[in-house]
């Protein structure tokens, strides 16, 4: 993946197609999407991404747009998109990339700090109403959702039994990755057919979730929390969204405490399904998956598979250690 000094000149293609033939993109953050602010000359400020080639296709896109425009009308921070002069969503810009072209959106740039720049790694009971507070956030989405009829064409994956841990998981074939141990295969495949039997007796109906809601991107603005980066937004089990909260601090000696702050946070807003703690553990677990075919098909995000493949190994073996 090309730097991201590379993707000026997308970015300012990008920048003439939504109005702003004047404004200097300024590099912000190269992961899977390349991401620049645009200073308008009104004073606003905007977020420009270019979007990952292949992991979204439009109709998706656009249905992201259509799910964040709900949640804002609702009261939520959450991105906000802006037009292109032809009143489309997005624009296409020719990239540096292999697939010589990405889908550029905009969204409005809300002042404040990421959760996870705020915390840093500390996770100890001082940071606790923090999470409460999360809870309480991620219970206003989900009242926001599931009482929301998506209008028609409406386009989202869907975070279900196949989607987690089907034979085509939308974050890929974890328990197929090339470069796993037999151990190692053996170890994920126990946890793909733990966990695809546990979700088979799931009854709770699925709503629109944000599906990456870790602290990096809840954003603290002012005295209020809001999310950012709605890219993975999908179809899924509200416990799904808690627990990829939750996930950074599950290792920790007083994890318990912690998630029961949160659980308090979101009970005060909305009512905690019936089994949540076994969901919770559940979804720990089904998170640990993901992210190893998530890391995978993602080398120049992530580095090198020794970086990131044991700690990921040591939680799934954990987490089946837990659910016996």
């Amino acid at each position: 993946m090309p730097e991201i000094a590379a993707y000026l000149p997308a970015a300012r293609a990008a920048l003439t197609a939504f109005g702003l033939p004047e404004t200097e993109p300024h590099p912000i953050g190269k992961s899977e999407n390349v991401v620049f602010r645009a200073d308008a000359p009104d004073g606003t400020t905007w977020a420009l991404r270019l979007h990952r080639p292949g992991y979204h296709a439009l109709p998706a896109l656009e249905s992201d747009r259509e799910l964040t425009a709900h949640l804002a009308a609702s009261g939520l921070i959450v991105p906000t998109g802006r037009r292109t002069r032809n009143g489309a969503w997005y624009a296409e810009v020719p990239t540096p990339d292999p697939e010589a072209r990405r889908l550029a959106g905009m969204t409005l740039w809300h002042p404040g700090q990421t959760l996870a720049d705020l915390l840093g790694k500390d996770r100890g009971p001082e940071t606790w109403p923090w999470f409460e507070r999360t809870g309480a956030l991620l219970a206003d989405l989900h009242n926001a959702t599931s009482g929301w009829t998506p209008p028609a064409g409406f386009n989202r994956h869907r975070l279900d039994l196949e989607g987690l841990v089907g034979e085509t998981p939308f974050w890929g074939r974890f328990w197929d990755v090339p470069s796993l141990t037999a151990e190692e295969r053996g170890l994920l495949t126990e946890a793909r057919s733990l966990a695809a039997a546990r979700l088979a007796a799931l009854t709770d109906p699925l709503i629109l979730i944000h599906a990456d809601a870790h602290p990096a991107n809840v954003l603290v603005s002012g005295d209020q929390l809001g999310l950012i980066d709605f890219d993975d937004c999908a179809w899924g089990w509200p416990a799904f969204d808690m627990a990829v909260t939750l996930w950074s601090a599950a290792s920790e000696p007083q994890f318990a405490a912690l998630r029961d702050r949160f659980l308090t946070g979101y009970a005060s807003r909305r009512a905690l399904p019936q089994d949540v703690l076994a969901q919770l553990d559940l979804f720990l677990l089904t998170r640990s998956l993901m992210l190893i075919g998530w890391c995978t098909d993602r080398p120049e995000v992530v580095g090198e598979e020794s970086e990131w493949k044991p700690g990921l190994i040591d939680k799934v073996h954990a987490a089946l250690e837990r659910h016996g």
